[in-house]
């Protein structure tokens, strides 16, 4: 289970770096309000780095005034970039006597001279000394009462001051000064406080902790006053507290353009604030760009005049420059407004958010998400709240219908016929066909999936082959059981009976209703014994499987990031036969091709064996009374290939955009990169694991032939979904008869359909 947690986190732990609350006093909610009808906003735009530019690491306004950028290239040589036009054009400086590697550090100076930091080896550090010509010096890193051989510390951030004082903030949260020389001084007392990460505004030092934010003056070492609306800052949004990522972080800093003021950046926006003021004052909302996306790691701001801004990031994906320029004469605030609502928080659809807003700057799109997971609401309360605003007209513009009740909202007359925008897309990118006409209601679509996740499973062939139907995979399991392994594997991964009873459902459930609307009970009910002999295979401990089941076993992290719940570890250290659960990516395909080798494993779509399931995700709809217009515009987009290009977050239904994730993982930017997954287990110190690997085009067609055979979707209504997973949950741990609760599953969902 750890390790699985651990798992779901290493996206936002590579080398590249991978709700809305904005914090203002209440003074500013109310200067806001009289400016809002005002003139006046920043827009942005996205610079173009030279050709070759794979990472941003450093980047800064110089003291001539110019913007200068640290980067590294594709073959790991490092180069200065420096543009007099705001980014518009670059001066290159090679920088020379490096190796190329990749070096996890690095800071620019105001002179355009760099430091770059090497990983420790054998408890010693060192630092190249670049000057704004390129040429280098490598000197040891030399930390006060550092000893030979000591365990290592690495350089975790490091920022120049604005009169050229280098701060470098080790692993373990300690701070220094270094000279020219490699010599450091500890410098700043944090009064035992850990310091999580820095930054550097003029020659005020941020040190930013569990707690608060801590100035300090980077000449003196002395601390500097506390101020309340920063300390606020943190204490209020504990996410910008935490820098759990290699490079990167949750906020960066850079003086202002006035004597005592500093700028700094956040999922939020930009803001502005002086020091000994009351008020942080908010330049430009991050809903309305790229920063809003949900899933942006900032690298560094820059800060040119009043106009200009620069902030360095990586958007999930790439390393970005993002220019924010003011201008004056716009409406301080769109003067449209668009409503997209769905129960669960995505990355995904925050992206697609993004991308609208930046080609509809006159539409703002207020993105409500009902079950946060942090005020408490149930589904029922959410759905309920839901309900009632639509029919009293308050309603969102766009529903993204995933767990919702799409038939009765259709059957209502709520959702408006949107065929015309899925033909659209359709004629310019091509859409699965099969997903196309599986996603009709006589003749018409109400609601289209962005995305879909398939439910797989992995064996060997025999146990592959089985995956026709639950009632075969219960007999190739049975026939396991009964055979015995003697490494004393499991037959498969330890599941809650609820987890188990999911993923079941996702495979099964596309059978289930009727022609009448009603459930068929024969079918539930096969459902059920089949789900109970797989659950059988395997002793069970109970606690450990309800901790299981008190995670989102449905695969949505708090980050808004969809996961599959198709495992594999088990299958690398040979703790079990075989692994059942969802597919949720591209990222998951290569993922199984990339370790099979070792496994010699085979996977499958798993389902009903009658029908070839999927189960659809971001399903957009657009509500008849709201803005039609706007809200079809915008799942246009949701479906479009830019939207779609992604290799995680579920499968695009969009086949232009397929077509090219596919494409990229035939030369895959992470075999590219040298990236791998390794683990060890509990009660071993042997290490397993594998390198990704590029996919090959067999692999590739044999999959997109899964995707051209599905048939129709899994039922997705969370209602009906938490009834059967609550009444099977006790039918699994024999504290009901098959019976009994088929009976208890059919009389719950025909009531409520039935409301």
């Amino acid at each position: 289970m750890v390790f699985v947690l651990i798992l779901a986190t290493l996206g936002g732990c590579n080398s590249d770096g991978k709700d809305k609350q904005i914090q203002r006093d209440v003074s500013q909610e109310e200067d806001a309000a009289e400016k809002k009808q005002g003139k006046g906003r920043f827009f942005e735009n996205e610079r173009t780095l030279p050709k070759g530019t794979k990472r941003v690491c450093s980047m800064r306004k110089l003291e001539d005034g110019s913007l200068g950028v640290l980067t590294m290239r594709d073959d790991k040589s490092y180069v200065i970039l420096t543009s007099s036009d705001q980014g518009k054009t670059w001066q290159q400086t090679k920088i020379k006597g490096l190796k190329k590697e990749y070096l996890p550090r690095a800071a620019m100076g105001p002179k355009g001279n760099v430091a770059l930091f090497h990983y420790a080896k054998q408890g010693k550090t060192n630092v190249s000394l670049v000057d704004s010509f390129g040429k280098s010096q490598t000197v040891p890193l030399s930390l006060p009462g550092q000893t030979s051989g000591k365990k290592e510390n690495q350089v975790w951030r490091a920022a120049y001051s604005s009169q050229g004082s280098l701060i470098i903030q080790m692993e373990d949260g300690s701070l220094y000064t270094m000279g020219e020389d490699g010599v450091c001084n500890k410098a700043f007392d944090t009064k035992g406080v850990r310091v999580n990460y820095l930054g550097v505004a003029g020659n005020s030092l941020i040190a930013v902790n569990d707690n608060g934010i801590t100035l300090f003056d980077t000449e003196s070492g002395n601390m500097l006053d506390s101020e309340s609306p920063l300390e606020n800052l943190v204490k209020k949004n504990k996410e910008l507290a935490f820098c759990d990522t290699d490079s990167g972080q949750p906020m960066v800093f850079s003086e202002g353009t006035d004597k005592g003021t500093l700028m700094f950046a956040n999922k939020n926006g930009i803001f502005h604030f002086k020091l000994g003021g009351s008020v942080i004052e908010q330049l430009m909302d991050a809903s309305m760009t790229s920063l809003g996306s949900g899933n942006t790691v900032f690298y560094d701001i820059a800060v040119g005049d009043q106009d200009n801004i620069f902030i360095a990031a990586n958007d999930g994906t790439d390393n970005k420059i993002y220019h924010y320029s003011y201008e004056k004469d716009a409406a301080s605030a769109p003067d449209k407004e668009l409503t997209v609502y769905a129960l669960d928080e995505s990355i995904f659809l925050r992206q697609a958010v993004t991308l609208f807003q930046k080609a509809n700057p006159e539409i703002h799109v207020n993105l409500e998400i009902g079950l946060s997971k942090k005020d408490g609401v149930t589904l029922e309360d959410a759905l309920s709240v839901l309900n009632t605003n639509i029919l009293a007209g308050k309603g969102p513009d766009v529903l993204i219908l995933d767990g919702m009740p799409k038939d009765s909202y259709i059957q209502k007359g709520i959702l408006q016929d949107i065929s015309d925008v899925v033909e659209e897309v359709d004629k310019s990118d091509g859409i699965f066909p099969n997903i196309l006409e599986a996603s009709k209601d006589d003749g018409k679509i109400y609601a289209m999936p962005a995305r879909l996740i398939i439910p797989v499973l992995e064996g060997d062939q025999a146990t592959v082959d089985s995956g026709k139907d639950l009632q075969s995979m219960a007999e190739r399991i049975k026939a396991l059981k009964k055979k015995g392994n003697p490494s004393g594997a499991k037959a498969l991964p330890i599941h809650g009976p609820e987890g188990l009873l999911r993923d079941l459902f996702y495979a099964d459930s596309a059978t289930w209703m009727k022609a009448d609307g009603s459930l068929d009970r024969e079918v539930v009910t096969n459902y059920l014994r089949s789900a109970k002999e797989i659950y059988d295979a395997d002793n069970h401990n109970s606690k450990l499987e309800d901790q299981m089941d008190s995670f989102d076993a449905d695969g949505t992290l708090e980050t808004g990031e969809k996961l599959g719940s198709h495992r594999y570890d088990g299958l690398l250290t040979g703790e079990w036969n075989y692994s059942l659960g969802t597919l949720s990516d591209i990222y998951g395909l290569q993922t199984i091709c990339s370790y099979r080798p070792q496994t010699k494993t085979e996977f499958c779509l798993m389902n009903h064996g009658k029908v070839k399931s999927y189960i659809p995700y971001l399903m957009a709809g657009v509500i008849k009374s709201g803005n039609t217009d706007a809200g079809k515009k915008f799942v246009k987009l949701l479906l479009g290939k830019k939207a779609g290009n992604s290799d995680t977050n579920g499968i695009p239904v969009n086949r232009s955009a397929y077509d090219e994730v596919c494409k990229e993982k035939l030369h895959a930017q992470n075999v590219k990169d040298e990236s791998s997954i390794s683990f060890s287990t509990q009660d071993s110190d042997k290490s397993y694991g594998f390198a990704h690997a590029n996919l090959k085009q067999k692999e590739i067609d044999s999959f997109t032939a899964i995707m051209e055979s599905l048939e129709k979707p899994s039922m997705t209504n969370r209602v009906i979904q938490k009834i059967v997973l609550e009444q099977g949950k006790k039918y699994l741990r024999e504290e009901q008869k098959l019976e009994d609760t088929a009976d208890a599953i059919l009389k719950k969902v025909n009531l409520y359909l039935a409301e």
